[in-house]
Parts: structure tokens; C-alpha cells; sequence
């Protein structure tokens, strides 16, 4: 069945039935005037769903819409899950793919979603389930839901240019403007979107010092070099991204800009956890992780020290980041792979010592460069695909890549983390 309006039209038939794994796991299932519904029945362990087989052609795109009535639930995002599980003959669930609605949107009373699927190879049907778990209190009635015919989205190619090492020691500011300049230019030939320079770009070759030569040698925002990147942000219609030096005031920031195709400086990303010596050098840590919306898509920073934090590239990804730019002095490549897989994301590198390069949802290197000078690499944002997809379909990525996928019922967990964190050891 395709183009079909399965609720309310369809709620009274016998093409819809209960399912939980065990007795001791099922909700209340309810029914109402055309609608379905569920209540956590004061079961906080409760995991059950209306269920309902639709045929499918293997490869074919299609749109599940949902709207519903949701109360006592305090995270959506994690107790309810309208899903399609993905039949290939006998398979048994667990063996089955599985795709959701990944967000929602509230209007007036209802959560309305919607997602568009391909259904897999060998596969004839699919089931759409309409689940409820971990919520004892939890009422949800399903108003609609229909199943139709879609389209896949267009492509989102990306051209990206990055760039590795810095000026000769010792460098002024004005030639660190005049080398990155030459490379920013030799890029432009390419005709990218985005350019990425690495960490500390306009101070990167001038003499350690700390204290008030820090200060001096730091820029307020926008300064030279951001003016430098507008100019050529303008000349070549791309985005220009780069770590910065940044002066605000009295205080000293290791900072990452982004600057738009017009020259505009889009924002500012200062980072969280400075690398040890930058401390006591003078260097404040930032205290956030934000993404920025470009006309290709949303990126944010990590700037170098950052990375060895998984919190970092999973927060951007929690916050809406498929592209995420890391400037950096010098890393650890083998955390690049799993950043990226845990995360659904690509990663676009720019570095001073280490290895230049892109690197896609699967972890995979699709260009590097370990000696000085450009880069530059091509990606489709539209395309991220995932580790292991047959097993867990979108259920089974980062937290970017679908928050369905969560199975912890609370935030203990997390609070755990945060105690352990403060390094403080309670007694017994």
C-alpha cells in the first residue's frame, strides 16, 4: 500500500495490532474515534507499539508523517519513536533494519514529524510502529499518520580547500596576512565554498612569549586578518574560516572565525579546553559550542585540543553540525574516525605540523596532505551515510545523526559523569 492515510481513516480495522517484546514490558493500548493510542500504564519499563505492514518495493523512496497528542512526557526525543522496521522475509526483528522520524516540530497541541526512507535491498515490507517506551506516566494518541510516495532531497556538493603548515620563524603579522594570503589564492583556483586555515593562523610563526606579549600580539575581532579573509571571502564567493589570536579587551582567547561569501564576519568560536601551556601563558577558555548556519549547511569549530574530548564534536552534532572545521596546531589522526562516526559528521582539518585533510561519515581519509601547502576535496552533505546500517538503520548512528537512538531511560548516567568530573570522591 502506497499514498495511503493509515489514521485516522484506518485506526478501526484489523490492519493495526498491539506489540510488545514481553507481558511484563506492554503499555495500556488504546483506541479512540479513528485514533490509536498509548499510556505507560505506571510501568516505567513499558516498550510496546501499534504496528501495521505495508508492501514495498526494494529501493523505493517513501514518506512517513505523523502527528500526535503527547502528555506526561518529558523527552520526546526519547520515549516516543513512530519508526518503520524494514522486512526481508523471515528476518527476525533484530536482524531487520529500522528508520524514524528523527525531529519534531510542535503545532498548536500535536508533534508533527515527518522523514523521507529508502526501503532496503531485499526488502518487502515494511512495518510501521508507532512506540512508546520508559514513560510510566506517559499518554500519547496518534491523530494521523499517513504513508506515501517521496522524494529523495537534492545533492549538497561542497567544495573545500584547507591548508597546512605557516610562515618561517620568525614571522611578523603582516607575514603571516602575505603567506596565508598566497595560499588562500592558490585555492581560490579550485572555485570552493569554504577554506580553512589552521589554529593560531596570525601568529602561528611569531616568537613565544607570554604575559603582556601575548596581549600585544592578539587581535581584536574583526582585525587585519579577519579583514584579510574578508577581502578574499568577497574575490572568490566562499566562505573563509581560521584559529585566530583573539584579544578582547584584557583577555586572551584561542579563537576560530568564520566569514561569509559577502566578507561578514558570520561568528566566533573560542575554545573550550585550551591546551595546557596556553594557560598559563594567559589564554581563557571559551565555555561554549555553538554552529553556524551557511548557505550549504550548518558547521561548527573544533579547535584542536578540543578534539580529544568526545563531548566536543557531540554537542556540535546534538546542535545541528554535519561539517565540522578543526583548525589545530597539531593531533592525534586516529581520533578523526571515530569523531566523525560517532557523530555522523564530516571533518575538514587545517593544521600547522599535522596532516591536513577531509574526513567523511565512515571515518574514512578522502584527501590528506602531510607537507605544506593546499588541499582540496569535494563531499555531499546530503550523503552521510553510517557504520553497520543494516542493523540499526538511522537508529543506529551518533547522536547527531538520529537522538532516537539513545536507550539510557534517565540522565543518571550523565550526572555520574559530571560527579566524577568535579574530582571529588564522596566516602562510604
Amino acid at each position: 500500500m502506497v499514498d495511503a492515510q493509515l489514521l485516522p481513516s484506518s485506526a478501526a480495522d484489523d490492519a493495526w495490532h498491539s506489540w510488545a517484546p514481553m507481558d511484563s514490558l506492554a503499555p495500556e493500548f488504546l483506541t479512540g474515534d479513528g485514533v490509536l493510542g498509548l499510556s505507560g500504564d505506571d510501568n516505567a519499563h513499558c516498550f510496546g507499539a501499534w504496528c501495521r505492514m505495508i508492501q514495498v518495493d526494494e529501493g523505493g523512496v517513501y514518506r512517513l508523517a505523523v502527528s500526535m497528542r503527547v502528555t506526561g512526557v518529558s523527552d520526546p526525543g526519547l520515549h516516543v519513536t513512530p519508526h518503520v522496521l524494514w522486512r526481508r522475509g523471515s528476518q527476525l526483528d533484530g536482524q531487520c533494519a529500522a528508520d524514524t522520524i528523527e525531529s519534531f516540530r510542535l503545532e498548536g497541541d500535536r508533534l508533527v514529524g515527518e522523514a523521507v526512507f529508502v526501503a532496503p535491498m531485499g526488502c518487502e515490507e515494511a512495518e510501521v510502529r508507532l512506540l512508546l517506551r520508559y514513560a510510566a506516566g506517559a499518554t500519547v494518541w496518534f491523530d494521523e499518520v499517513t504513508w506515501t510516495t517521496g522524494e529523495l532531497p537534492p545533492a549538497r556538493p561542497v567544495r573545500l580547500g584547507t591548508v597546512r603548515g605557516c610562515p618561517t620563524l620568525p614571522a611578523s603579522a603582516a607575514d603571516h596576512l602575505a603567506w596565508y594570503g598566497r595560499q588562500i589564492d592558490r585555492l581560490i583556483t579550485d572555485e570552493p565554498d569554504l577554506i580553512l586555515l589552521p589554529e593560531f593562523a596570525n601568529t602561528a610563526s611569531m616568537s613565544a612569549a607570554a604575559g603582556a606579549d601575548l596581549l600585544d600580539r592578539a587581535e581584536e575581532l574583526p582585525g587585519a586578518f579577519c579583514d584579510m579573509l574578508a577581502k578574499r571571502a568577497r574575490q572568490a564567493n566562499c566562505y573563509m574560516a581560521a584559529g585566530v589570536l583573539e584579544r578582547d579587551g584584557d583577555i586572551v582567547y584561542n579563537s576560530a572565525v568564520l566569514v561569509d561569501r559577502q566578507g561578514e564576519l558570520v561568528g566566533v568560536q573560542r575554545k573550550v579546553h585550551p591546551y595546557w601551556p596556553e594557560e598559563p601563558a594567559g589564554v581563557v577558555p571559551g565555555e561554549s559550542f555553538d554552529t553556524f548556519r551557511t548557505d550549504f549547511g550548518v558547521v561548527g569549530f573544533m579547535i584542536c585540543y578540543d578534539s580529544w574530548w568526545p563531548e566536543s564534536a557531540r554537542l556540535l552534532a546534538l546542535k545541528g553540525a554535519e561539517l565540522v572545521l578543526f583548525p589545530n596546531a597539531g593531533y592525534e589522526p586516529l581520533i578523526l574516525p571515530a569523531r566523525a562516526i560517532d557523530n555522523n559528521v564530516y571533518i575538514l582539518t587545517a593544521s600547522l605540523y599535522s596532516p591536513a585533510a577531509v574526513t567523511n561519515t565512515l571515518g574514512e581519509t578522502l584527501a590528506r596532505s602531510t607537507v605544506d601547502g593546499v588541499l582540496s576535496a569535494q563531499i555531499d552533505l546530503e550523503s552521510r551515510p553510517k557504520c553497520h546500517p543494516n542493523a540499526g538503520g538511522n537508529l543506529n548512528p551518533g547522536p547527531g545523526g538520529a537522538r532516537w537512538a539513545r536507550n539510557a531511560r534517565s540522565v543518571r548516567i550523565y550526572e555520574e559523569i559530571l560527579a566524577c568530573q568535579s574530582n571529588v570522591i564522596s566516602g562510604r
